[in-house]
């Protein structure tokens, strides 16, 4: 069978596919991910633990090294996400409050702005662009959490996040920036998590 390239052939697929099986699973079967220990800890409690190592992972393929266009397009995209999204977020918390607009509330605004999927941009990347947009995903891959969402509610007002939490939220991607830039083999040998990883977290 197939299953993985069905599932690649889907824009997203490796993204879309498990977390509309988690929401299948956990609608009409929801006691059977329940019933702790490993099956619990993987399939319904697990999805901080498996983001934190994703970000690890993807910050490990950051290349200090790495100039030019791939530098200049991964800085341009993720400054422009950020500061479109962070503006838009605060335009919405200013004018119709926690509650937002449509039931879309300043927080799922700036989080779906200012993120992005790492692993799906690389797959489009290699397919449709040339090696400078590949290579981009080196600095795409620092808003492939929640700092960046955490920042711009700070810096815009709309909560008060503690400084803790920030340093929380960066010590797995400065970790594995280090680590990526210290043993070139480390960076290779952690680079399968920038993919293997999102499927379970996203179910």
């Amino acid at each position: 069978m197939k299953i993985l390239k069905t599932v690649q052939k889907i824009p997203g697929g490796l993204m879309v596919v498990p977390l509309l099986l988690g929401v299948v699973v956990n609608s009409v079967f929801p006691r059977s991910i329940q019933i702790g220990g490993f099956t619990t800890a993987l399939f319904k409690s697990g999805a901080t633990a498996l983001i934190a190592l994703f970000c690890l992972c993807n910050a490990a393929q950051i290349d200090v090294r790495q100039a030019g266009k791939p530098l200049a397009k991964g800085i341009l995209l993720t400054a422009s996400k950020f500061f479109i999204g962070a503006f838009i977020g605060w335009g919405v918390g200013k004018f119709a409050g926690p509650a937002g607009v449509l039931g879309l509330t300043p927080l799922a605004i700036v989080a779906a702005v200012t993120n992005s999927n790492g692993g799906l941009y690389a797959a489009l990347a290699g397919q449709y662009g040339d090696s400078t947009d590949v290579g981009a995903i080196s600095i795409l891959s620092l808003n492939d959490g929640p700092f960046f969402t955490m920042l711009a509610f700070g810096l815009t007002g709309l909560a008060n996040i503690p400084f803790l939490t920030f340093v929380a939220a960066l010590v797995p991607i400065v970790l594995g920036f280090i680590l990526g830039n210290l043993d070139e083999d480390l960076r290779k040998f952690l680079a399968s998590g920038t993919t293997v990883l999102i499927p379970f977290f996203a179910f």
